[in-house]
C-alpha cells in the first residue's frame, strides 16, 4: 500500500514538473516571437568592432501591479569592459497613464551594496503608424546607463539584486535575481544570461588587454 502511495505521489509530482516546464516553456516561446529577449550580433561598420544586444525585457517587483519598464542591454567589443543596460518604457497614445516617459537613470544593489547610474543622453521616443485594427498609435521611449561589465556578471550572480529605475520625477522597483514572474513569463535575467553567454566567448576571443 505505501509503494503503490509513493508511487503515485511520485508520478504526481512528475506530471506537475512536466506541466511546469511545458508552460514555462511555451511563455518563453512567446516572448521570443513578441520580439522580446532574443540576442542578435551585429557588425559596426564606423569602427570594425561586434555588437551584441539583447532585447527588452519585463522586470518585476513582488506584490506589485507588473512593472512598466522593461531590461535589455548592449555590448561591444570596441569597449570590452562596459555594457549598456537599456531601459524601455511601452506604452499608447491612449493609455490612462502617459505615452512617453522620461527615463533618466538607475540605481543597482547587489546584495546590500548600492551604485547609482545615469543616462548620458536624452531618452529616445518613438511611435508606430496608426493601427486600423487597436485603432491606436504605440509608442516607445528608450535610454540606457553604461556600468562595468563586471558588475553586471555581480548582478546576476547576486542572491538579492535590486533596481530602482527613474522615470520622470519618480521611480519604479524591480527584483532583478527574479527568473519569473507570477504566470511564468520569463524576466529580463533569463534573456541577459543569454546574451552574456555570447559575450563572455567574445571577450575570451578578444587581444589581451582589449
Amino acid at each position: 500500500m505505501k509503494k503503490g502511495l509513493i508511487f503515485a505521489l511520485s508520478a504526481s509530482a512528475a506530471i506537475s514538473m512536466a506541466t511546469l516546464s511545458g508552460c514555462a516553456t511555451m511563455t518563453d516561446a512567446m516572448s521570443t516571437a513578441a520580439g522580446m529577449g532574443v540576442v542578435s550580433t551585429s557588425r559596426d561598420n564606423f569602427n570594425g568592432g561586434t555588437n551584441v544586444s539583447v532585447s527588452p525585457m519585463p522586470l518585476w517587483a513582488p506584490g506589485s501591479w507588473g512593472n512598466q519598464v522593461q531590461l535589455g542591454a548592449i555590448w561591444t567589443s570596441s569597449a570590452p569592459d562596459s555594457v549598456a543596460l537599456e531601459m524601455s518604457f511601452r506604452s499608447n497614445v491612449n493609455a490612462a497613464g502617459s505615452a512617453y516617459a522620461s527615463l533618466s537613470g538607475m540605481d543597482i544593489k547587489v546584495d546590500g551594496e548600492l551604485t547609482k547610474w545615469r543616462t548620458g543622453a536624452p531618452t529616445s521616443l518613438n511611435s508606430s503608424a496608426y493601427n486600423t485594427v487597436s485603432k491606436t498609435i504605440y509608442t516607445s521611449s528608450s535610454n540606457a546607463v553604461v556600468i562595468p561589465y563586471a558588475l553586471l556578471q555581480r548582478m546576476v550572480a547576486a542572491k538579492d539584486c535590486r533596481l530602482r529605475i527613474y522615470i520622470g520625477s519618480s521611480y519604479e522597483d524591480a527584483q532583478f535575481n527574479l527568473e519569473r514572474i507570477p504566470g511564468g513569463q520569463p524576466t529580463a535575467l533569463l534573456s541577459i544570461r543569454k546574451f552574456m553567454v555570447k559575450v563572455d566567448s567574445m571577450r575570451a576571443a578578444l587581444p589581451q588587454g582589449g
